[in-house]
């Protein structure tokens, strides 16, 4: 069964917006006798929804908030990175920390890295854990060892040894157990002292966990007052997208999401959303994903400077 726009997180339209759209589509195809109150109608999100898709041409959403790794762009910082963090973890250079302001696709690469290197099984067993806050160090120690499937213990230590038993077990046998910790920027000295100490767990050669932390920007500033850390940790850092990375992330997208090689944003839009946003991903997004809603409502098929600029304020997007 589909699920309606207000439930889907994939989705964003108001129910003013789909008043809106009610009044200058169904209005005009339906008898006055067969009227009716938005909200008594619990499936017109759904037919919204694809009269959404079928204005545009599209399989799917474009612009949705979320940490799909199919619709991330490798711009040229992205696949550096990305590219970083899969040389690390194939050769066991050493753990390393990916940092970057909010809104630049940490997550989503997180997610990419993940999924990439869970496709070869035979070789790497994948931990992805967010970071929560105010996590106690024995709860973060016993959630890397459920997802890893390590059998934990009540105490701390017999947490420790387990784990450190079955690090030498899966070496043994070939495998590479990999940590992707997200919003690490969370992580307190306490949980790094634990990092530190798994790092421990080593052939003069290799070792036998490969941890790759994904966070905010205060997440460097963590490490950089944890020297003894620091020293083995490699870092990588995300920033926002320039104008032809931003051009490029836009048709990207569309393209995924099955609108053909040509998108609604003119150059003029274009410059506008790139300068709205300031490059940061997750506003591009947000701002696109707005901006359609509103050339579609006035039935249009190319989003105009106003709707970038109108978007941008009802998101308050450079008030923050």
């Amino acid at each position: 069964m589909m699920r309606g726009l207000s439930d889907s997180p994939r989705t964003s339209l108001k129910l003013s917006q789909l008043n809106i759209i009610y009044k200058l589509y169904l209005t005009p195809l339906l008898p006055s006798t067969l009227a009716f109150n938005l909200t008594s109608w619990p499936n017109f999100s759904d037919t919204v929804s694809i009269m959404y898709l079928t204005h545009f041409r599209l399989k799917e959403f474009p612009y949705r908030i979320g940490p799909d790794p199919r619709f991330l762009y490798l711009s040229e910082t992205v696949n550096e990175v990305l590219q970083k963090c899969l040389y690390m973890v194939e050769n066991i250079v050493g753990p390393l920390y990916v940092h970057g302001p909010i809104g630049t696709g940490k997550t989503t690469l997180a997610k990419r890295l993940h999924h990439q290197l869970s496709d070869n099984a035979e070789r790497y067993i994948v931990a992805y854990l967010v970071i929560a806050p105010k996590l106690t160090v024995n709860s973060l120690l016993r959630m890397i060892m459920d997802e890893f499937g390590a059998k934990t213990e009540r105490s701390y230590s017999g947490c420790i040894k387990n784990f450190a038993d079955w690090l030498v077990e899966k070496h043994k046998k070939g495998f590479k157990p990999v940590v992707i910790l997200d919003e690490a920027q969370n992580l307190t000295p306490t949980h790094l002292k634990l990092l530190h100490f798994l790092l421990n767990y080593e052939t003069p050669k290799e070792k036998f966990l490969q941890i790759v932390l994904f966070g905010q920007v205060e997440l460097a500033s963590k490490i950089e007052h944890f020297p003894e850390l620091k020293s083995r940790m490699y870092p990588a850092a995300l920033s926002a997208l320039n104008r032809h990375d931003t051009e490029a992330m836009i048709e990207f997208r569309w393209f995924v999401a099955g609108g053909g090689k040509t998108t609604p944003f003119p150059t003029q839009t274009l410059d506008e959303l790139f300068k709205s946003s300031l490059g940061l991903p997750r506003e591009i997004v947000k701002i696109c994903d707005l901006a359609l809603l509103q050339a579609f409502a006035n039935k249009r098929a190319s989003v105009s400077v106003d709707d970038i600029r109108a978007a941008a304020k009802e998101l308050e997007i450079g008030k923050k």
